[in-house]
């Protein structure tokens, strides 16, 4: 009632412009509101139709769920295939090679390595005496002297006279080959000579050139190497007997079938030899052999010949154990890098190809065959050496039950027909150095040098032989990456 009377009492055209004002002020938000809501519905459908249209040109990507798990977990093992063949095949040599080493005497060294890894290494740096195995060294040396395609060759030459087959003497000119042989010697050595250079080849080639009467002599000529024929620190009980009279001209290792002691002279004992063959052969030889110190300016070549190839020699030296044919071969080395044919220069040489190698500590020689119980040698230097030269030096070795200084060791062993290796003895040393070869992969290198008071008893150096052997067997080709791959 109130209002109605103040309403009353408000002028008809007061009310007219204030209710004007109100509903222009309610208009105008509303229109703002629709006009925006009908802006955001026009930018939204142009959005949706945009975006559609880019979809549809592009081919989408099938989703869902992972089917089935992972095979292989993926920190698993499995997915370093090498890695675990080479802890599989490793891990049985290992074991084995640490019961080994509780039997090695004190003063001894081994050491084993395989597939890139050391798996055995006792006292690897100590110097010890090698004995023959002292051989390997000087085998690799000279393959990196003189080559493995060098041969020695021996010359035949003669003054000639003024009738036709008939000389005046004949000149046998040695150029160290220490492998000439009568096949009649050959039959009779304990280790069957492998690569000798014949001389009944070298007599009939004589004969071939129509000589029939040589009315001096045969004369031995030796001057390409020096003329001592023992190495000095070798005791003289070696002498004649484990290696010597050296000299550039030799033949049956010095030896005159028939005649119970070598001779002193080697030349003499090569000429006496090609002389007997020369007079069963028809051709007259009127005078005793002699000894010459060089071949006079008239002297015209007759004929020569040849070694074998100089991996053949170092196989004969190897696994034979020849010690004048080491001998003679480190005094071809120092005639080729010094030109002097002796042991010293032949040792200067050696030595300079240990401290090339880098060998460590570096080995201490003497000769080249191992006769010196004054030879030091470590177990590092020899593993050096077989790794670096394995490809040349394997192929050479004596087999285990087989051939050589092995012939009659591993017999019963699994290693039997595989092993190969050099050997090496003396008085209270026994050394074996050498490889196994794995089917289908590298072969196990290994060495063992034993400095010990009857060690070189076969009651004592045999079991451990023996041990080894079995240990190193346990060096598998499997299980191969291949077959650990997922």
């Amino acid at each position: 009632m109130v209002i109605f009377i103040a309403m009353q009492s408000i002028p008809v055209s007061h009310i007219d412009k204030q209710t004007l004002r109100v509903a222009r002020r309610a208009k105008d938000p509303l229109r703002v509101v629709i006009g925006v809501g009908v802006f955001g519905v026009v930018l939204l459908g142009s959005g949706y139709f945009f975006t559609s249209a880019i979809a549809a040109r592009v081919t989408p990507q099938a989703s869902g769920p992972i089917g089935t798990s992972p095979n292989i977990a993926v920190l698993s093992a499995r997915r370093t295939p090498n890695t675990l063949s080479n802890d599989a095949r490793l891990g049985g040599l290992r074991r084995s090679l640490a019961v080994l080493q509780t039997r090695i005497p004190t003063n001894s060294c081994l050491k084993v390595d395989w597939l890139g890894e050391t798996l055995a290494d006792i006292r690897s740096d100590k110097q010890l005496i090698p004995a023959s195995a002292t051989k390997i060294m000087t085998a690799a040396t000279a393959i990196s002297v003189l080559g493995t395609n060098f041969t020695y060759k021996t010359d035949v030459l003669a003054t000639q006279t003024s009738v036709a087959g008939v000389v005046t003497d004949l000149f046998f000119v040695g150029g160290g080959d220490p492998l000439i042989v009568r096949n009649e010697y050959v039959a009779n050595e304990k280790y069957p000579t492998l690569h000798g250079t014949s001389l009944d080849t070298l007599a009939d080639q004589i004969a071939s050139t129509g000589i029939r009467q040589i009315t001096g002599t045969v004369v031995g000529i030796d001057s390409r190497y020096d003329d001592k024929r023992f190495v000095d620190v070798w005791p003289s009980d070696f002498h004649f007997t484990e290696s010597g009279p050296l000299g550039a001209l030799m033949v049956n290792d010095g030896v005159v079938l028939g005649e119970p002691m070598k001779p002193d002279d080697p030349a003499l004992a090569a000429a006496t030899e090609l002389r007997t063959l020369l007079i069963a052969r028809g051709i007259a030889v009127n005078s005793p052999v002699r000894h010459d110190a060089t071949i006079p300016a008239g002297a015209t070549p007759v004929t020569s010949i040849s070694s074998a190839p100089l991996l053949n020699i170092l196989n004969e030296m190897l696994v034979n154990s020849d010690n004048n044919t080491a001998e003679l071969v480190l005094k071809e080395i120092g005639y080729a890098k010094k030109k002097t044919g002796s042991t010293a220069a032949g040792l200067e040489v050696v030595a300079q190809y240990f401290a090339d190698q880098k060998l460590s500590p570096l080995p201490q020689l003497l000769d080249g065959s191992g006769l010196s119980s004054s030879d030091q040698i470590s177990c590092n230097a020899f593993m050096s050496v077989l790794n670096s030269n394995a490809a040349n030096i394997a192929p050479l070795l004596a087999v285990a039950g087989r051939s050589g200084t092995l012939s009659s060791a591993f017999e019963d062993s699994p290693v039997s027909g595989r092993l190969l290796g050099k050997t090496g003895t003396l008085s209270g040393v026994k050394s074996l150095v050498g490889f196994l070869p794995v089917e289908g992969g590298q072969p196990v290198v290994f060495t063992l040098l034993m400095n010990s008071p009857g060690i070189d008893n076969k009651t004592s150096y045999q079991p451990i032989w023996k041990a080894l052997g079995e240990a190193l067997n346990k060096a598998k080709s499997t299980p191969r990456p291949d077959q650990l791959a997922p």
